[in-house]
């Protein structure tokens, strides 16, 4: 999800699930982590990728509220993007 809004919707990953009968089509999963010093800094979508035909989609956040909402949106199926989408 982290990808999506940072990338500004140009990288999109899924929700990782587990099926009983494995998808027959070929998958890709990349994995990025960052541990910034200040949880109060602001994040968003990255400036290289806004132009004035696509502005940003998703308002930035600092990263206590995107972890906070993180580990208490349980499972009611909403995506934390919804939170953030302009």
């Amino acid at each position: 999800m982290g990808t999506r809004i940072m990338s500004n919707d140009e990288y999109k990953s899924v929700e990782h699930r587990v099926l009983a009968n494995p998808c027959p089509d070929s998958r890709v999963s990349v994995a990025f982590f960052f541990s910034p010093s200040n949880k109060e800094d602001l994040y968003g979508p990255f400036p290289e990728l806004l132009t004035p035909e696509k502005p940003a989609a998703y308002r930035q956040f600092a990263l206590s509220d995107f972890m906070g909402r993180f580990f208490t949106k349980g499972l009611d199926g909403k995506s934390l993007k919804t939170y953030y989408s302009l």
